[in-house]
């Protein structure tokens, strides 16, 4: 009796389910009406957004930059008999890998992006990306969204000259561009990924292959940039060295040519002179020159290999939208909205707050 007693006194307390059930099927016609409206919403949003296209690179990049001989040992033989020391160059390090996700969503980067030239296969011509895909943006979801989320900030005063200043348009471009452009590291493989989502498939190959080409470029003068510099400097300095050195022996040849016979030690002593000029001008000359192929032969062991596993391929299929799954979307949506607002119709507060 104590244990009925008690399961009794527990459903008068608690939420009978079989109440709650008869309420849903009291309001199953709204329940109905909601499912209805919100799959229709569904459809036209569906329908509304605009096919996305998704194509995609694969690299595996130069992991290991400090590579103690590996790379150097098949020259050190040939150097060592021009009498570069290969031992004393330490190699600089690489941009890691997980980095480059990084640098695909810097604002210099995208900028770069929006002023490419793409093919729009449906007018038959080439266009600039930004305004392709300011055209692009502008549905009528797109500009709702806009009014909605609109909340301008104007500033006062010139900004820096070395800072960006983006109109409002081309802001809103970045953006977008932040989502249809990117990297990912696979982590075990090392293998990275690139990607473009574009409203067009030919356009989502060329930017890809544009994004592949600017990494690569990019982390290529990042390793390589103080080597070239120093080629740089090294070859001007060689030119002046060759041009000393070439004075130098010009000066002593004519000297002997003119002085075969020396009795006097003042012409003696200017014939020394010359001599340890050109001797100082070929040294400096001989040290310039190794010096010089030694920053080449580091700047080439700095410069960094990527090899393309997967080509960018025009995509066949869009990647989106999946209209079927944003149809079913809506459609539980409003069933969940149906049924709360039946629950909540048929709970007794007062019961359950007494």
């Amino acid at each position: 009796m104590e244990t009925q007693d008690k399961h009794i006194e527990i459903e008068e307390e608690g939420i009978n389910l079989l109440e709650l059930w008869q309420s849903i099927k009291k309001q199953k016609y709204l329940i109905l009406l909601l499912v209805f409206i919100f799959s229709s919403l569904g459809v036209m949003i569906a329908l509304s957004t605009p096919n996305e296209y998704s194509s995609e690179v694969k690299l595996l990049p130069e992991l290991d930059a400090k590579e103690g001989g590996g790379g150097l040992s098949k020259f050190k033989s040939l150097a060592g008999l021009a009498g570069v020391d290969l031992s004393s160059m330490n190699s600089t390090e690489a941009i890691r890998p997980d980095l480059y996700p990084n640098i695909l969503q810097s604002t210099p980067f995208l900028l770069e992006v929006l002023n490419q030239k793409v093919f729009v296969p449906k007018e038959k011509n080439t266009q600039i990306l930004a305004g392709y895909l300011e055209k692009h943006n502008n549905t009528f979801w797109k500009r709702l969204m806009k009014k909605i989320s609109s909340n301008e900030i104007t500033s006062s005063g010139n900004p820096p000259s070395d800072a960006i200043k983006l109109t409002k348009v081309q802001e809103e471009l970045v953006k977008d561009l932040q989502g249809r452009v990117g990297a990912s590291l696979d982590k075990k493989s090392g293998v990275i990924s690139i990607y473009a989502k574009m409203p067009n498939p030919v356009a989502s190959a060329m930017i890809v292959t544009f994004t592949q080409k600017y990494i690569t470029d990019y982390v290529t003068r990042y390793r390589t940039e103080k080597s070239v510099k120093e080629v740089a400097f090294l070859e001007k300095r060689s030119i002046e060295a060759k041009r000393r050195y070439d004075n130098a022996l010009f000066n002593v040849s004519s000297y002997n040519d003119q002085n075969r016979s020396i009795f006097l030690n003042v012409a003696k002593d200017q014939g020394k002179k010359l001599d340890n000029e050109l001797q100082l001008s070929y040294n400096l000359y001989s040290e310039i020159t190794r010096q010089l192929e030694e920053a080449k032969i580091k700047m080439s062991r700095e410069t960094p290999i990527f090899k393309v596993l997967e080509p960018a391929q025009v995509p066949l299929n869009k990647s989106e939208p999946k209209r079927s799954v944003m149809v079913i979307g809506f459609a539980f949506l409003g069933l969940f909205l149906g049924m709360g607002y039946a629950i909540i119709k048929g709970l007794d507060f007062k019961k359950l707050l007494s």
